[in-house]
């Protein structure tokens, strides 16, 4: 008998020990805010708003009214609206695009960086992003530069994100980095939880992009994989109303993350008081959960002034910014997401992107038994996942995905709903996956009419642990809508049908044994 199947046979003996040790690690602590309603509901997706009553809180525009876009009306309910047009939205599709866009925007920036990711690697392309951003410090005495990481995954190591930006954060006080680390980890776990291990328990994930007017949201890290061989989305916005938002909005998230001084010692912000691993969990939550609702709301009542004037009835495009913050009583995203899913219209089309196939419960049983539409689930193929090869448990992560998309398409079949879902799985040479999101065609639409990007997996870290950021795209642009098709097309160069290989692909004993108690930490 092999080890593994000495301690397979053992499960009854394992399973208190393995529930134990989640307990240590678990983020579903009673003092949590209540989650609420952090804005106001949605109408029902089967009743659209008409733009009437309530005291105008649910004006929505002309093209939401009249047009095949009245079932997305709902949306103005629950974000603040930025029309837009089309024209201005550039769907940026490979790694090495989006790097040079970056590093050029960066180079010549004239009022504002701000940069929100999990981490900065420590590479050559990120030496030379860094290299860029603070050249442009030395020549431009206006340029103020921002940058917003994780704590845990940003101090990894003795040469990691903060090491490498030290230098400018010793040199200027118009650089500015910013370190947010989970009010969960804290006590025993925070002493003993070893690197990699304590980042488990939530990080801040967001990754948005601003300089000057220009916003780029992508699921993407600042890193080497990121900018070469790792499949990412990444979507550049020329909006100067759009970057504001941003810029205000991270910077409220700032307030409530550690600021790295010039001796590199963390600090708190001028306008914050708690230490987010030593004070009270309910009180740091509440009192950020607070500050980020009463800062959307506000956006929210400006925007439907903007929405209502001349200039903005000729939009043909609108974005509605998106946020999951679940350890802080903030489910934002992931309720907007439901609806868009329970919302979809017979003789539609959804395609859905994730990394890494981890969905929610809620998800998996409003695609199952809510959604009408067509589905396809594009996916990383085990060959394809960023954690292939690791060392330790995080090894079997990809058979893991394997097994839960597996369970998803008995399900699927066991509700009669396997002829509308369609899985597919990423695979090519050399490359990683990493791309999610999706894309909505109404009926009769050949072309997507709304898409979903941003850092979201769809997964049960994105809803209870991390930080989150995504925008909702509704567009009648057909330019844009030609763009994000092709998008998906040059995805699915590389995807194949999945379902053969999943029921026949090989799954470790022990990865069957421990995913249903750790699948909310991947």
């Amino acid at each position: 008998m092999s080890v593994i199947d000495f301690l397979f046979s053992w499960q009854i003996v394992l399973k208190p020990l393995l529930k134990m040790i989640r307990r240590l690690f678990s983020t579903l602590i009673a003092d949590y805010p209540p989650a609420g309603e952090f804005l106001p509901s949605a109408p029902s997706n089967r009743q659209p708003s008409t733009g009437s009553g309530n005291g105008g809180a649910d004006v929505v525009p002309p093209a939401f009214r009249t047009s095949s876009l009245q079932s997305l009306s709902w949306l103005h309910a629950i974000s603040p609206c930025f029309p837009v047009s089309g024209d201005r939205i550039e769907v940026i599709r490979e790694p090495g695009s989006f790097y040079n866009t970056l590093l050029d925007k960066c180079s010549v920036a004239q009022r504002r960086i701000m940069l929100a990711s999990l981490y900065l690697g420590t590479g050559s392309l990120e030496t030379q992003l860094v290299a860029a951003i603070h050249e442009n410090l030395r020549n431009n005495v206006q340029l103020k530069v921002d940058v917003l990481l994780d704590f845990t995954r940003g101090t990894r190591g003795e040469r990691n994100s903060k090491t490498t930006l030290m230098p400018l954060v010793k040199e200027t006080d118009n650089f500015r980095l910013s370190l947010y680390h989970t009010p969960v980890l804290r006590g025993l776990t925070k002493r003993l939880a070893p690197p990699r291990w304590n980042e488990l328990l939530g990080i801040q994930h967001m990754k948005l992009y601003l300089v000057d007017d220009t916003v780029i949201i992508s699921g993407a890290n600042l890193s080497n994989d990121y900018f070469t061989n790792r499949q990412d989305r990444y979507v550049m916005i020329e909006d100067r109303r759009l970057a504001d938002f941003y810029a205000n909005f991270l910077g409220k998230v700032q307030e409530f993350s550690l600021t790295v001084g010039r001796d590199g010692a963390t600090r708190l912000h001028d306008t914050w008081t708690m230490l987010p691993y030593k004070c009270a969990q309910l009180e740091f939550a509440t009192e950020a959960r607070d500050r980020i609702r009463a800062y959307y709301r506000s956006v929210m009542d400006e925007q439907r002034a903007v929405c209502e004037r001349d200039e903005a009835q000729h939009a043909d495009t609108w974005i509605f910014p998106l946020i999951e913050m679940g350890q802080l009583g903030i489910h934002h995203d992931s309720l907007a997401t439901k609806q868009l899913l329970s919302g979809c219209l017979a003789g539609s089309q959804l395609r859905l992107a994730t990394g890494y196939f981890n969905l929610t419960e809620t998800y998996m049983n409003t695609l199952t038994n809510e959604c009408q539409a067509q589905c396809n689930i594009l996916m990383a193929h085990p060959n394809a996942n960023g954690f292939l090869g690791a060392k330790g448990p995080a090894g079997g992560i990809p058979a893991a995905y394997s097994l839960l998309a597996r369970k998803f398409l008995e399900m699927l079949k066991s509700s009669g709903q396997s002829h509308r879902v369609e899985l597919l799985e990423y695979e090519r040479p050399g490359w990683t996956y990493h791309a999610k999101g999706l894309w909505y065609y109404l009926p009769d639409s050949s072309l997507p009419n709304v898409t979903l990007i941003g850092s979201s997996n769809f997964g049960e870290r994105s809803v209870n642990r991390d930080l989150e950021a995504q925008i909702c795209v509704v567009t009648n642009n057909a330019t844009l809508q030609r763009k994000l098709e092709t998008e998906y097309q040059n995805l699915l160069q590389h995807a194949t049908t999945a379902e053969t290989e999943l029921i026949n692909r090989p799954v470790p004993r022990w990865v069957r044994a421990v995913v249903g108690l750790f699948r909310n930490f991947f």
